[in-house]
């Protein structure tokens, strides 16, 4: 089995392409929506276009707290990545990460005036892998059913993300 690591995660992302983005609104209450991943480099910073008018650019201006989830249930894969978001306006960055079905929501291009460059941080990421077939995890079932016990139905833990990825403190 491949590690669980950036290669992986980068990997992994690339198969999947949305992931549901969650921020902190105004009162505190979290809130979730689809964006569609552009790119995750090589340190697994992750990149998303957005708009400069929504929610989510005000929402990051007070608290750059963001959780990623990625889930790809036909293999009972999941990722979840808790980091910083930051918003920024980078026609050059644009230009690199643009493809054309981004037009639907710019139509102006990687120059469209609306357009604003979403970079996600990681500090922490998580998987969970459910590496049974249907198969399987139905005989799991029926164990569980007729012996009354708990079946194991997959791994957990931590993706190991490149050096230095952690929160950034204050000193």
């Amino acid at each position: 089995m491949k590690p669980f690591d950036a290669d992986w995660l980068a990997d992994f992302v690339g198969t999947l392409r949305y992931a549901m983005l969650t921020t902190c609104a105004a009162q505190g209450e979290l809130v979730s929506r689809p964006l569609q991943t552009l790119l995750c480099d090589a340190d697994s910073t992750l990149w998303f276009f957005t708009s400069a008018a929504s929610g989510k650019v005000q929402e990051l201006g007070r608290d750059s707290r963001v959780n990623l989830t990625y889930a790809d249930p036909a293999r009972k894969v999941f990722v979840s990545i808790a980091g910083s978001g930051e918003v920024l306006h980078d026609e050059d960055r644009a230009r690199a990460l643009w493809r054309l079905e981004q037009t639907i929501f710019f139509p102006h291009g990687p120059t469209d005036p609306d357009l604003r460059i979403l970079k996600v941080r990681p500090h922490v990421a998580r998987y969970w892998d459910g590496n049974a077939s249907m198969l399987e995890t139905a005989i799991k079932f029926g164990r569980a059913m007729l012996e009354g016990e708990r079946s194991d139905l997959g791994t957990s833990g931590d993706i190991a993300l490149p050096s230095g990825m952690g929160p950034r403190r204050s000193s």
